[in-house]
């Protein structure tokens, strides 16, 4: 018998409206968010504009030199997502992070002209005549790590509810977290300044009381907090909220609560926030200091899943409904030709007998609405957009004053008691930076794409068509690799000319193959790297089975052995990141890109090794402010 779903939303004036967020915010939920996240596959349940101006102006801008306003101390915060199938891309940062320490506190020593490399000493040396460092090394850094896993947003799942699923790392909360693993694997707690949740690097004794003056020591642990978030948090990854919610939001919400929704409800049916998150506001007060240079480095392999909270939209992550599975309900017809139609909507919020689709629902609802793909294409498949527009990241990034009318934490040391002015404490945009290690071919970001010992591109110079189209227009980028779908793509790489292929083994070299997902709950690849030192993985061992993605010997390209697919993943993956991708564009030169797919995972000290490369474009970016 097929379900009704009637009973979630609310009877308005005769009509089924769905009921959008209660209360005040400073986004209003619109039609901005396109794209989301696969629940990643590997785990079930709760794995489940252009106002930035580039170095030069910039494209919109007026042509001349952009301004960077000076610091000489930096807060980097880390957002790791913590989903299933993330534990190899965590262990290759964790290999990375000596590096961008290293690169910060003994910087090397550039040609004065070109800033290209020329040569690397010791802290106490002098560059060779004819060069100078990079900048001057940096004496005062705080290090912090925040994971995606904001919890179920009202919904069961990633939630604290009677669930074999849950566990704490599910709601990581944008908290700073302290765990960590050692070389050896064992989960290590790591002592950071103070108990404050963060690292300091204070050698010249400067802060009060005194931070860490031991690089070692600071590597280490850095390394250690890299590696302890983990991949048994919440597949449903809220990656840009979450930075937001750490650093931006005026009163992030301690939890999500049953309400009742507008319109005569009495069974809360929404949901709405409740208390006010201390520890949140804390760590930003400790950790954020007014004059630093702020980087944000994004890591995930799967695109964004920020949902809104409040009101209903809490349903697009609902798992359960009693004792059986919860399914949304089918968009209208208008949904798939032209989603962003004002014909389409959710059935739920129309009479059936008017939408003869809305009355057959859908064909198979296992398939057509799978867990794994709730925040894939949603106003398409479901004609409700249940994410937030990816402008509120943008305008996070880059507004002063949020749309409530409060000032902006990260842009105001000193606050006015009412939050409507900045007594001092001003921080220009330039000093904020956003990284994103997202799921998108090298290929496409590199200046070569033959070769990323090269470098990867500055934001003016990438090709915006090619990695993100115009997802405002549904248009769509012109690599088919960054297309979503479950479907095999076709066409072939634009700038490699490789076709994308169906076939056994690994026919492409991006992306492995196109795979064909019967079961219709997992998308499609950006792209595929070799594990190295990291691999393979047993996915029969204990200790492996959660989050490998070989588990049952599919036909993936991240099983094969070179003569047949097996249950040893020699592989990882990573899915389109569209929705960072539109933040990065519109952030201009606020933004630096790179692909969580390394080029190279064999050769140690290569410049194009792991996320090196991934690094040395982000301090290049910070060099503009530092020196």
């Amino acid at each position: 018998m097929r379900r009704t779903y009637s009973f979630l939303s609310v009877l308005v004036a005769g009509t089924m409206a769905f009921a959008g967020a209660c209360g005040d915010s400073d986004d209003e939920p619109g039609e901005g968010g396109h794209g989301a996240a696969t629940g990643g596959s590997g785990g079930s349940g709760e794995t489940g504009g252009s106002g930035g101006s580039s170095e030069t102006g910039g494209s919109g801008g007026s042509g001349e030199t952009e301004k960077f306003v000076h610091s000489n101390k930096i807060d980097i915060l880390f957002m790791i997502d913590n989903s299933a199938s993330m534990g190899d891309k965590q262990k290759i940062l964790a290999a990375a992070v000596p590096d961008l320490v290293e690169r910060l506190i003994n910087p090397i020593c550039v040609n004065p002209v070109s800033r290209e490399f020329e040569a690397s000493v010791g802290p106490e040396e002098d560059c060779p005549t004819g060069t100078e460092r990079e900048f001057e090394p940096v004496v005062d850094i705080h290090i912090g790590v925040i994971t995606s896993s904001l919890g179920g947003h009202g919904a069961d799942s990633c939630s604290n509810v009677p669930s074999q699923y849950w566990n704490p790392t599910t709601e990581d909360m944008a908290h700073l977290i302290t765990r960590g693993k050692n070389d050896a694997g064992n989960s290590v707690t790591v002592d950071t300044y103070q108990g404050r949740g963060f690292l300091n690097w204070d050698p010249t004794g400067e802060n009060n009381p005194p931070g860490e003056n031991n690089a070692a020591t600071l590597k280490q642990d850095f390394t250690n907090l890299v590696r302890g978030a983990d991949q048994t948090g919440c597949g449903y990854e809220s990656s840009l909220e979450a930075w937001r919610r750490f650093l931006v939001d005026p009163a992030p919400y301690e939890k999500m609560v049953p309400v009742n929704c507008p319109g005569g409800d009495t069974a809360n049916r929404c949901r709405g926030p409740e208390g006010v998150d201390q520890t949140v506001l804390q760590q930003r007060k400790d950790f954020l200091r007014p004059d630093s240079l702020v980087a944000i480095v994004m890591l995930t392999d799967e695109n964004d899943c920020s949902v809104i909270d409040g009101g209903q939209y809490y349903l697009a992550l609902q798992m359960s409904d009693g004792a059986a599975f919860f399914h949304l309900a089918r968009g209208t017809e208008a949904c798939q030709t032209d989603p962003w139609s004002p014909d389409c909507k959710s059935c739920w919020e129309v009479n059936p007998t008017d939408h003869p689709e809305c009355a057959e629902g859908w064909a198979s609802p296992e398939k057509d609405d799978p867990l794994n793909l709730r925040c894939w294409d949603q106003k398409r498949r479901f004609g409700i957009d249940f994410l937030y527009p990816v402008q509120r990241y943008v305008k996070a990034l880059t507004d002063p004053v949020l749309e409530n009318g409060t000032v902006n934490p990260l842009f105001c040391g000193e606050p006015s008691a009412n939050g409507k002015s900045c007594q001092g404490g001003v921080r220009d945009r330039s000093q904020v930076v956003l990284t994103g290690i997202v799921g998108v071919p090298w290929q496409d970001l590199a200046v070569d794409p033959t070769d990323l010992t090269k470098g990867y591109r500055t934001s003016k110079d990438i090709d915006w068509d090619l990695i993100l189209g115009d997802p405002q227009n549904n248009v769509k980028p012109t690599d088919p690799l960054m297309m979503e779908t479950v479907e095999p793509r076709t066409g072939s790489h634009p700038l490699t000319g490789q076709p994308l292929s169906s076939e056994k083994g690994l026919p492409n070299a991006i992306n492995g193959a196109e795979r064909l997902i019967s079961s219709h709950d997992d998308l499609q690849y950006a792209c595929i790297f070799e594990l190295g030192a990291f691999g393979p993985i047993d996915c029969n061992l204990p200790e492996n089975k959660f989050g490998c993605d070989c588990n049952g010997s599919p036909e993936n390209p991240l099983c094969w052995n070179g003569s047949s697919y097996g249950t040893t993943q020699y592989r990882a993956k990573a899915y389109p990141g569209l929705r960072h991708l539109s933040v990065l564009k519109d952030l201009g030169s606020q933004g630096v890109v790179a692909s969580i797919c390394p080029s190279n995972m064999t050769e140690l000290s290569a410049a194009d090794y792991g996320y090196r490369p991934a690094f040395s474009a982000l301090v290049r970016r910070l060099s503009h402010n530092l020196r």
